[in-house]
């Protein structure tokens, strides 16, 4: 059983790791060294962990972190009779070690990761999935909605 938490700053080399490892298992060796990606990435995170905008949740096995879930809470402007600070959830940078995988600690992170945001009243949660995490998302309540419009520079 995995233990669930918020990440700390203390976790920044593991987080980094992960990214690290993510990223190449997806699309394969960076043009960048680790050590550059690794100075990047912590500034990023620290950033993150240390705002309240940003909330990174981890699964640790044995004292290292196996899985993570980040949560970026994107503010809304304000509507007439609406909460004074509405603002909704985006769902990003999912991963689980490969050794890990299909153990339900996605699921058990999603489920406290879920659960905060119902508590600070998250208007709602929106990501967008990797083909191969679709059966992932339906399977913890996410629905299709209509595509997103986008443009590229």
């Amino acid at each position: 059983m995995a233990i669930v938490r918020l990440a700390t700053l203390d976790d920044l080399d593991e987080l980094v790791q992960m990214r690290w490892d993510f990223s190449t298992e997806d699309y394969g060796v960076s043009s960048v060294s680790f050590e550059e990606f690794h100075l990047i990435c912590s500034e990023f995170l620290i950033k993150a962990i240390e705002s309240e905008n940003w909330y990174i949740w981890v699964a640790e096995v044995q004292e290292n972190i196996v899985s993570h879930m980040y949560l970026q809470l994107i503010h809304k402007v304000p509507r007439p009779g609406k909460a004074s600070d509405p603002y909704y959830g985006y769902v990003t940078n999912v991963y689980t070690c490969p050794a890990f995988r299909s153990q339900g600690i996605g699921t058990e992170i999603h489920v406290a990761m879920e659960k905060w945001s119902k508590e600070k009243e998250v208007e709602f949660l929106i990501l967008w999935p990797s083909s191969t995490s679709v059966q992932f998302y339906e399977k913890n309540g996410y629905a299709q909605c209509e595509e997103a419009m986008e443009k590229h520079w």
